[in-house]
């Protein structure tokens, strides 16, 4: 049987739908449950075929968490532009939204997850991903009105990840943590990391 040729545009909506496919199996069931097999049957595409877009599933992981951060952005722009909103009110369901990433169609790697994709590149690689996280995140405080000065892209992006990665590991990875107070934790964390980026603000 003679192999179906694909259009550009075809590839263009195959890659994409198998980067939302994975973005939607890491928030719904986690990394360890994607394997190429089941996004390939997802999509209806072959396994060979999907080599022919990714070199192998961490890169198409990478390419997945850079594909959702325009969503991230725009996201959190129309929170900010939302006049029914105060600002504390905006970044709160912004961070909410992030953290309980499993309802929300947002992808958060858990620390078993981050690990098995970083013993995957290279150290170049790494330090790409970790130059765009950089920048990714100081758009995210640009949006949020803080001044680059205020607070390093680099420590937001640690508190932020802690929360949603801390409340992702309850109870499987941290059975020693509460669960049943999970989502008090989350509050409580966000209340803090708003108490501080509000007072940057103010300052400013």
């Amino acid at each position: 049987m003679a192999r179906k040729s694909y259009s550009e545009e075809e590839r263009e909506q195959i890659r994409e739908a198998l980067l939302t496919t994975v973005i939607q199996s890491i928030a719904e069931r986690g990394l360890i449950h994607s394997s190429i097999d089941v996004l390939c049957k997802k999509v209806g595409i072959s396994k060979t075929f999907f080599y022919s877009f990714f070199s192998s599933k961490e890169e198409l992981v990478l390419q997945a968490l850079r594909y959702q951060q325009p969503r991230l952005l725009h996201d959190a722009r129309q929170l900010m532009e939302d006049p029914s909103l105060s600002w504390r009110e905006g970044v709160r369901t912004f961070l909410k939204t992030c953290c309980y990433g499993a309802k929300n169609g947002v992808a958060v790697l858990s620390m078993e997850e981050e690990q098995e994709i970083f013993r995957c590149l290279t150290p170049e690689n790494f330090q790409a991903f970790q130059r765009e996280q950089i920048l990714f995140y100081g758009q995210l405080l640009s949006i949020f009105g803080l001044p680059a000065a205020g607070i390093d892209p680099r420590l937001f992006g640690n508190m932020a990840l802690v929360m949603m990665m801390v409340y992702k590991a309850i109870p499987d990875t941290m059975p020693f943590l509460f669960p049943e107070i999970a989502e008090d934790m989350v509050e409580f964390q966000i209340d803090a990391l708003l108490d501080k980026m509000e007072k940057v603000r103010t300052e400013a």
